[in-house]
Parts: structure tokens; C-alpha cells; sequence
């Protein structure tokens, strides 16, 4: 049963105010301050100075796919000493030139946020600072000693701040000086810091912290129903990995306005999940308990169980990543969601996966510029990886007459991973495989992931008996786009988007659409000759795409 306690600004744990502040090898003193009529954070920071006269503190300009990340930078200076700071853009790096009899330095920066109005998907990386409340990554927050011991004892004292206000991160609640001991600097700098008017919510699972951070008033869904579903989840993944070894994990979760569409972002991060989610009648509750059991599974599949090399073997550190999340939810009955929900998902997947035009390339060119820079690259290894590892379920339980499980070769793995690191090769996996699969698994593997053949579902399907429609509704946009995407370049004769009267050369002034989804109409205001033109459409295209029924039976005999 869990003990769940809402914390709001208006209770203090602990009293601060007399508690001398631990001994360190590095100390961070952060106060609220204001500069010019701007919300800004002041961090002092005490350090052991570099005795050949420069030391140099790490301080990336660019990450995370942000740029000029020094201009959230106000004035900067040594306290103690005499002495000279440079900002070295190119290398991130702030370099103080001081004594080199100094033994000690007390360095003060200020944090700004350097946008304005409100935040949207572009600035979710950048430090957010208002008279309301912080939201900022360690990597843009802390400055971190370079050439130094890789564990170091770090203070950091919130002391500065008012009583009722939040402090909250990846490494506790509500702790006015924090003590992290050994700390792990590559760790310390994969964290998130919030303040402010943050609604803590409060649990523990056998006995291990969990918390969730959230703020703003939410439109679409109630903190309550959120930090349920964060529970649930948790829950179930640990009890599947039979995994209760983290003793304080937490969620945060920031809303930001967006007028059409929603969308979510997440990003793991040490002991946490950060978050940030559009808050408008359009997101929904659903998309939390996706987001919740896809990502944090990515605490075993992909931190734990690690890839030997990275794009390769995303078929396995998303794909059956993706098909994890399905398969908890609907075997655990997160949000009251069940069999019919696994099947419409796979369907989906199916569906998505038949839809590419690169559905059928080898695994080689799932590579780091492809999946980065390409939306169909980036979402094959998810699609492609689902539904090998739904195969392989199917097969092994089949083999086995309900014996053994994909579920099984999940857990070989991992625990291959925690007692021996072994990270995720093709030839590792298929070794481990050969124990399960009923004859020579190297030549299902060579096809299905290294060449990147489709598996035959429809012969599976028949095989396990299942009912099935053979041919589906499949996303098609029918148009393509000029580079620019000011235009429009070619259009697909017959297609729904020629119908509606989508032409090559049309200028296009503005556009909604759902990528993949359609269910979504698509939406154009087009420029012809003059003329303005809005164009609506629904994406779809009949395709012999299988779909399984959601009958009794094929429940029944999916095991659910």
C-alpha cells in the first residue's frame, strides 16, 4: 500500500536556520535575487583553487541542442582574490586567472533567463527563472571543476530562500543544505533543479522515496490522477525487473501554452524524469501513462542494459522498449487499461511500421545522421523493434507451450548486464536467444533486423490461431514538401490530398499536422495564384496492412 502525503510550500520539513553547513570539496550557495527588475539566481561557489594560478570550470554554450547558453550568464567575480574571468565559448569553459599562492576560491555568477514571454519546446532546455519559480538543468546551473577527482563531496545550501519556498531536484525534497557525498560529477551534471511554487507529491514503494514535482494549474488531468499513474508504473516495472534498489526517485513535470496540437517532452535524468507537457483540453491523461512507461523503462532498457553501439541497436533499446510499455500497462491494468489496449497499440504499430517508405532498409542505415535528422529513420527502430519482440513472444511462447516468455530473455539479459556489464551486442543477443528459439535463431535475426525484412504476420497470426482483418487504413500525406517547407513539391495522384485540391507549386502560409496519425485531420492554408486557399484532409490510405480483432478470443489467447 502506499503512504502518500501532499507537500505543499507552506510546510518546512526541517529547520535551516541554526544547521552549520557540512564540509566539502566543492559548495554552492544559491540566493533569489533580483537585477534590473529581473528574477535571477546568484551562486557562490567555494572551491580549492588550481595551485599553477588557473583553474578552469566546466560550463557548456551549447547543449542539449541549445546554443549561446552564456548569455543566461550575468556578471561574474572572484570574492577572495585578486584575479581575472574569461569566457572561453568554444570550449565551454570559464577559466579563472588568480594568485597562484591561493588555496581557496569564493567565485560568484549570476543565472538569468534570457527569453522572453512564455516558454514553448524551444527553450524547455535553457534555464527558466521567474519571481514564480526555477526550472534548470545542472549542466547550465553548476559550474563543475575540470581536471579534478571524478567523486567529490558537494554542499549545496538553499538557505537564502524563503521558508515557504520549494526546493526540489534530483536528489531530495525539500532540504534547505544538501549533502552529496562520493558524489559522481558526470551524474551531478545529468540533473534537474526546481524552486518555487512547485506542488510536491510524496510516496514510497517498499520502502524507496518517489515524489513528483508539478506546477500551474492543469486543464487536461488533476496532480492526483498524474502521481497515481507515476505510482502504478514505478510499481510494476520494478516488481517485472524485480529491481527495489533506487531509494529516491522523482518526476517533474512543467506545463507550457500551446495553442494547436500537444505535445511532451522527457528526458531521464539522474535518480529523475524531467518533463514538460502542453497544457490544453488536446493532451490527455493517456499520453502520461505512455510517456511514464516508455521512459522510465529506459531505467533498465538502455541504462542498465546499455547498447555497444548506440544507433545499431536501437531495434532492442526502443523498439523493445516500446513494446515493454504496451505490455506493462495492459498486464498491470495501469489506468484501467487492458487487453483491447495492447491490441490497438500493436495494430497501430503495424500500421505506423507498413506506412514508412524506409520500412524496409537494413539496420546499417539506422545510423547517427539518418535517425537524427530524418523523422522516418527516427521512428523505425521503435516500430521495427516492437514488432520483432512481439514475434518473439509469440514464438517462444509457443514453443514452450506457455512455459517460457520474451519475458524471460528480458531477465537473462539484465542480469547478464548488472553481474557481468555485459552491454548489447548482435552476436550476445542472438547467443542468449538460441536458449529459447526452437531451431537456428541467427537466420531470423539476419533477416527481420539485419536485412530489415517485415515479419509475416499474417502467417503468425494464422499459426497462433488469431483473428485478423488483412487489409487496414495506413497513413499517407500524399504531398511532399519543398525543402524550405514554403511550398509544395509533388502530390500523389489519387490520394487524399490531391482530392482535396493540395497542387505542386501552391505556397503554403500555414499547416497543422499530425505526423503518422489518421486520425488527425491535416490542415492547409495554401496560396494559388493570389488566391487563398484552406484545405483540410484526413491522411489515410487503404493498405494490406494486417490488423488483429479485439475479440474475446484473440485476448484470451494473447494472454489477457
Amino acid at each position: 500500500m502506499f503512504k502518500r502525503v501532499l507537500l505543499t510550500a507552506l510546510l518546512a520539513t526541517f529547520l535551516f536556520s541554526c544547521q552549520k553547513t557540512p564540509e566539502s570539496d566543492i559548495s554552492y550557495e544559491i540566493s533569489p535575487v533580483v537585477v534590473d527588475s529581473i528574477a535571477q539566481l546568484k551562486i557562490k561557489m567555494t572551491l580549492d583553487a588550481n595551485p599553477d594560478g588557473t583553474t578552469i570550470l566546466s560550463f557548456p554554450n551549447d547543449a542539449w541542442g541549445q546554443t549561446d547558453l552564456y548569455n543566461s550568464l550575468g556578471t561574474m567575480q572572484l570574492l577572495n582574490v585578486e584575479g581575472v574571468v574569461e569566457k572561453d565559448l568554444d570550449s565551454g569553459r570559464i577559466v579563472l586567472m588568480h594568485p597562484k599562492d591561493a588555496k581557496e576560491l569564493e567565485f560568484e555568477y549570476f543565472l538569468k533567463q534570457d527569453f522572453e514571454g512564455d516558454i514553448s519546446t524551444q527553450e524547455i532546455y535553457r534555464p527558466i527563472i521567474n519571481k514564480d519559480y526555477f526550472h534548470v538543468f545542472s549542466h547550465n546551473m553548476f559550474m563543475v571543476p575540470e581536471n579534478t577527482e571524478e567523486n567529490l563531496d558537494i554542499v549545496l545550501d538553499w538557505s537564502a530562500f524563503p521558508e515557504e519556498y520549494t526546493i526540489h531536484n534530483s536528489f531530495s525534497s525539500q532540504e534547505k543544505v544538501q549533502l552529496l557525498e562520493g558524489m559522481n560529477l558526470e551524474l551531478f551534471g545529468n540533473a534537474i533543479f526546481v524552486g518555487g511554487d512547485f506542488r510536491i507529491f510524496n510516496g514510497d514503494i517498499q520502502g524507496n522515496k518517489i515524489s513528483l514535482a508539478t506546477r500551474g494549474e492543469w486543464v487536461p488531468f488533476k496532480d492526483e490522477d498524474v502521481f497515481k499513474v507515476l505510482e502504478e508504473t514505478l510499481t510494476y516495472q520494478r516488481n517485472f525487473w524485480n529491481d527495489h534498489s533506487q531509494e529516491y526517485f522523482t518526476v517533474t513535470m512543467q506545463p507550457f501554452p500551446q495553442e494547436n496540437g500537444s505535445s511532451f517532452q522527457g528526458t531521464g535524468l539522474t535518480n529523475s524524469f524531467a518533463t514538460s507537457v502542453s497544457n490544453n483540453d488536446l493532451t490527455d491523461i493517456g499520453q502520461m501513462v505512455y510517456l511514464f512507461n516508455h521512459e522510465l523503462m529506459h531505467n533498465w532498457i538502455g541504462h542498465t542494459i546499455t547498447n555497444d553501439n548506440e544507433e545499431e541497436q536501437y531495434w532492442f533499446s526502443e523498439g523493445f522498449t516500446e513494446y515493454y510499455t504496451f505490455k506493462n500497462i495492459t498486464k498491470n491494468n495501469i489506468n484501467g487499461l487492458d487487453g483491447a489496449f495492447f491490441i490497438s497499440e500493436l495494430n497501430r504499430t503495424i500500421r505506423d511500421l507498413y506506412a514508412l517508405s524506409v520500412g524496409d532498409v537494413p539496420n546499417t542505415e539506422i545510423n547517427y545522421d539518418n535517425f537524427w535528422t530524418n523523422y522516418e529513420y527516427s521512428k523505425l527502430p521503435y516500430w521495427r523493434g516492437a514488432i520483432f519482440a512481439f514475434y518473439l513472444d509469440q514464438k517462444i511462447q509457443q514453443a514452450s507451450k506457455g512455459k517460457q516468455s520474451l519475458d524471460d530473455v528480458m531477465h537473462q539479459i539484465y542480469a547478464d548486464a548488472t553481474s557481468k556489464e555485459q552491454k548489447l551486442t548482435h552476436d550476445y543477443f542472438m547467443g542468449v536467444m538460441d536458449v529459447y528459439w526452437n531451431g537456428d535463431f541467427e537466420p531470423v535475426f539476419q533477416k527481420h533486423i539485419e536485412e530489415g525484412q517485415k515479419v509475416d504476420l499474417v502467417t503468425l497470426f494464422e499459426e497462433l490461431g488469431l483473428e485478423y482483418s488483412p487489409e487496414s487504413d495506413i497513413y499517407e500525406l500524399g504531398f511532399e514538401f519543398t525543402e524550405d517547407r514554403k511550398e509544395i513539391q509533388s502530390v500523389t495522384e489519387g490520394s487524399k490530398a490531391w482530392d482535396a485540391g493540395v497542387r505542386v507549386r501552391d505556397e503554403v502560409f500555414s499547416r497543422s499536422i499530425w505526423q503518422g496519425n489518421i486520425e488527425h485531420e491535416v490542415k492547409l492554408g495554401l496560396r494559388r495564384n493570389g488566391e487563398e486557399l484552406n484545405i483540410s484532409f484526413y491522411p489515410v490510405t487503404k493498405g494490406q496492412v494486417p490488423q488483429l480483432k479485439p475479440t474475446p478470443e484473440n485476448l484470451k489467447k494473447l494472454g489477457f
